[in-house]
């Protein structure tokens, strides 16, 4: 039984098909549309065989395509960093057939050695933050009975709350020093 192979739109392979006598004729197999009748070559994904109307040629093939329901699926997710592609981008897929553009990348980009310092300064700022709001009360609380009380009463907050007082100087030289380290690098915090 002769075979004939179909291929899209586009000329890429898609499937092999068997050919119907042509009843009116015997012995003859017509060929639709969208096939040959020659036997395309062997490709392994990502290649795919593509019909030029002439000849089967191979060639890269990383375009998303869309499942049984309609959604994108598939293909090649990559990156332009000399695009200005970073750690935030999306992924890129191709529309045509072919390799990926020069200076793409398929692993996404990571976060600059800037953008990881800025990150652990901002933290630091927000963790001594942190602190200070969480501990506001407890100086409130220690002005309010020092006016209302006496001398004594800064024995009476350290007891009560040891090391607050020296915590709280410590989050502030924190953040200060955080502060001067991003503009020292030209960081802008938020």
């Amino acid at each position: 039984m002769p075979y004939a192979y179909r291929y899209d739109d586009d000329g890429v392979y898609r499937a092999k098909v068997t050919l119907s006598e042509d009843p009116m004729h015997e012995g003859r197999y017509p060929v639709p549309a969208y096939c040959t009748t020659v036997e395309p070559p062997e490709a392994e994904a990502p290649n795919v065989a593509v019909w030029d109307g002439e000849k089967w040629f191979i060639t890269e093939d990383h375009r998303r395509h869309l499942d049984e329901k309609g959604k994108p699926a598939g293909g090649t997710p990559y990156y332009m960093p000399a695009e200005g592609d970073n750690w935030q981008s999306e992924p890129r897929y191709m529309k045509e057939l072919g390799p990926l553009p020069e200076g793409a990348v398929t692993t996404k980009p990571e976060k600059t050695e800037a953008e990881i310092q800025k990150e652990a300064l901002e933290d630091t700022i927000r963790e001594s933050e942190s602190y200070l709001n969480a501990t506001d009360y407890r100086v409130l609380k220690f002005m309010d009975k020092y006016i209302q009380s006496h001398p004594d009463v800064l024995a009476e907050f350290e007891a009560e709350y040891p090391d607050t007082l020296t915590k709280r100087q410590e989050a502030r030289d924190t953040i200060n020093g955080a502060e001067a380290s991003a503009q020292l690098a030209n960081i802008s915090l938020e």
